[in-house]
């Protein structure tokens, strides 16, 4: 099974534990703020209705030092 990142092509709202509101899937259908919602779970994604598209996000968090040149030795 193939998964492919397409983060950069669709538009999303704030997500709500394990939902994320889809408001423009990869194929350019439009949805009303939480009206097409996808899941974490990869194994039963939710499908877009114009294309049928299995949707599913994980979420990432990274923690960053911000190192100044004095700190540095």
């Amino acid at each position: 099974m193939l998964d492919i990142d397409i983060t950069d092509l669709v538009e999303f709202g704030n997500n709500d534990g394990e939902c994320l509101p889809i408001m423009r899937c990869v194929c350019g259908n439009e949805f009303y703020y939480w009206k097409f919602i996808i899941s974490i779970y990869r194994d039963d994604p939710y499908h877009c209705d114009a294309c049928g598209r299995g949707l599913y996000f994980t979420c990432a968090i990274r923690v960053f030092e911000r190192v100044t040149n004095d700190y540095q030795n």
